[in-house]
């Protein structure tokens, strides 16, 4: 089931009616839909070239090539070289519109390494007249920021546009569970994060705890296993990683505590951290305003690496000795509602950000995310959910509660108390609440008139 992209989709199509050639670059994470997004985009188109480079040698690579270029018609045929291949279909698109779409290029240019300065040739000789639409697709983040969109790339300067492909929001999550309630999809976003292919791995009509036992802790799950295999395929030493998420995942988020408990040294964790950063497993994090050097902290961005390495070390024997269940119902019943809370936070920051984009939010935003520092009073730390800063230099400040009593009015006085200290015009306040709000809490908002307060159902 192919959903949501709709501003990727759009950027291809407004891209593919030009007449001229174009060179677009597609990138993003393994899992993440690249592939089922291009197979969209070709859909209906006449012409049509789809290869997939793999792990092989050149010449294998070549035979695909060739195959797909010459159609089963020409079954054994084949180029002699991928050059000449590719110098074949850049000429043929003279005369009409052909996408060629070489998905997994870093494996192609793994086989042939001088791939990039070939490509580099053919478009400098053919780019004012061919009608060429060439997609050069990759899952390997740091070889196609750095080996294709990098300035020390053959390619550099001649790409038309590009697409980082992230992960579903959790707006076009909640279009993968159709049939899920508002508080599961969370849940479960919570759990698995915006991988398309991670929540095609849930039922969104089952509940909660029943795709924790079944999804997840298993050992016969995909899930279970896919952030190891994940690791395996893109790190050369999985070990000390793993080491440097667990931290992370047991409160350890600073580089030096990270150091300390792994016991590696600070430069390695540097560039360990760095790698992951790349990966888009992990975060560098610092208060939205009013940030210090000291305040940088690591956190676990991908839910289901947050939530395997959170439970799965703990859990593993239980697991293995069939009793997955158990650890479900125990993670549901205990766990659960804490876990899901900084999740719950992330969505609520998604959902600014799409009033802003739906114009429902009149600002220009600079920098969104959270705040925390020491109160200069009473000398104790305090935190601020969500904080938006426009432009103008204006605050849009949140508190999100998960939790199943409705949020009181001392909530919002709390929120009030705390934005103070930031220093700066708080333009308005939002509340965001699971289980709704106290009829208090409702007329203390309606008499500010800078609160708002959000429930679950107008956030989805």
């Amino acid at each position: 089931m192919f959903v949501g992209r709709r501003e990727e989709l759009e950027s291809l199509e407004t891209a593919y009616q030009k007449s001229s050639f174009q060179f677009a670059v597609v990138y993003g994470r393994r899992r993440v839909g690249k592939t089922s997004l291009l197979h969209a985009f070709t859909q209906g188109k006449p012409h049509v070239i789809f290869f997939t480079g793999q792990q092989t040698v050149a010449s294998e690579n070549l035979a695909l090539l060739s195959r797909e270029i010459l159609g089963d018609s020409a079954a054994g045929a084949a180029f002699p070289s991928i050059q000449v291949a590719l110098e074949s279909v850049f000429e043929h698109a003279k005369t009409e519109r052909i996408v060629l779409i070489i998905d997994e290029y870093p494996y192609l240019a793994e086989s042939d390494p001088g791939i990039s300065s070939c490509l580099q040739t053919l478009i400098d000789r053919h780019k004012d007249t061919s009608k060429l639409f060439l997609v050069l697709c990759g899952s390997s983040m740091s070889f196609m920021e750095h080996q294709v969109l990098g300035h020390q790339s053959p390619l550099y300067g001649r790409r038309t546009m590009q697409l980082r492909i992230d992960p579903f929001t959790i707006f076009d999550a909640a279009l993968m569970l159709p049939d899920a309630p508002i508080e599961r999809v969370i849940e479960l976003y919570s759990v698995v994060g915006g991988m398309p292919l991670y929540l095609s791995q849930l039922d969104g009509t089952r509940s909660t705890q029943w795709n924790l036992e079944y999804a997840l802790l298993r050992q016969d799950a995909f899930l279970y296993a896919e952030p190891q295999n994940y690791l395996l395929q893109e790190v050369r030493s999985p070990a000390i990683y793993n080491a440097v998420i667990t931290a992370i995942a047991n409160g350890y988020v600073r580089s030096k505590e990270i150091a300390d408990v792994t016991h590696l040294a600070t430069p390695q964790v540097a560039r360990l951290l760095d790698a992951l950063i790349e990966l888009r497993i992990v975060e560098r994090v610092t208060p939205v305003v009013k940030a210090t050097k000291r305040q940088v902290v690591y956190r676990i961005c991908d839910n289901l690496f947050r939530f395997w390495y959170r439970f799965v070390p703990l859990y593993a024997g239980t697991i293995e000795e069939g009793l997955g269940a158990a650890v479900a119902a125990r993670i549901a019943k205990h766990d659960l509602s804490t876990f899901v809370g900084p999740a719950f936070e992330e969505v609520c920051r998604q959902w600014l950000m799409r009033q802003v984009v739906e114009s429902e939010l009149d600002v220009l935003p600079k920098a969104i995310g959270s705040w925390w520092g020491t109160n200069p009073n009473t000398r104790r730390q305090e935190e601020i959910d969500v904080v938006l800063e426009d432009a103008d230099g204006e605050l849009i400040v949140g508190e999100c509660k998960w939790r199943n009593e409705p949020v009181d009015t001392d909530v919002l006085e709390t929120l009030e108390r705390r934005s103070a200290l930031l220093g700066q015009p708080i333009k308005q306040c939002y509340l965001f609440s699971k289980s709704g709000f106290t009829k208090a809490c409702q007329n203390r908002a309606a008499q500010a008139s800078s609160a708002r307060l959000v429930g679950l159902e107008q956030l989805l």
